[in-house]
This record gives structure tokens, C-alpha cells and sequence, in this order.
């Protein structure tokens, strides 16, 4: 897991429901926000990619996006379900899973 440079929270995916939640008077704002919203494309299950707001990167959002849609097609072929809530990669361990590919 790689951690967000400015605060140590790292980005993730969580599953979206088919209700929306609202947040409740007086609760604390939120540390994230949601830049990205990824569909699984064989079972439609939806996915947010949130980012601390201090370190929204909407170009790393959609690298990120692109490798959680790969995720989404080996769960489909090892029959696994999705995980609710994934741990996304970094800039950096995406250049080093993409130079490994290469």
C-alpha cells in the first residue's frame, strides 16, 4: 500500500450502493472526496475512487481507474467476487506494476 505524500491517507475504491447516503447533521466533513466513479463492466457494479482532499490528482484518479477495471476482470475469470473496498495504488507503484509489464 502507498500512502498520499501530504497526510498519510491512501486512495481508495468502496463499492457504491444503490442508495445515496447522506451524512448526518453535525458529523464531521469528510476527509475525502470522490474524483472518479468506475463500472465493472461484466456485473455493473460501481465503484468511487476517493482522494484526500489535499491531494486531489484527477490524472492519477484515472490511472488508478484503469487498473482497478483490470482488477474487475480477474475477479471475473478466477469467479471471485469484488471486494467491497479496495486499497488503490500510488503514482509511483503504478509507473513500477506498468514498467513491469512492459
Amino acid at each position: 500500500m502507498v500512502e498520499n505524500q501530504t497526510n498519510g491517507w491512501p486512495a481508495t475504491a468502496k463499492r457504491m450502493r444503490q442508495t445515496s447516503a447522506v451524512p448526518a447533521p453535525g458529523s464531521p466533513p469528510a476527509r475525502t472526496q470522490i474524483v472518479k466513479v468506475v463500472v465493472c463492466q461484466q456485473c455493473g457494479d460501481r465503484f468511487a475512487i476517493s482522494h484526500d482532499l489535499a491531494a486531489l490528482d484527477p490524472e492519477l484518479a484515472e490511472r488508478q481507474a484503469a487498473w482497478l477495471a483490470d482488477q474487475f476482470v480477474w475477479d471475473h475469470i478466477q469467479e471471485n467476487k469484488h471486494r467491497s473496498s479496495v486499497t488503490l495504488p500510488g503514482a509511483q507503484e503504478l509507473k513500477q506494476l506498468m514498467s513491469s509489464r512492459a
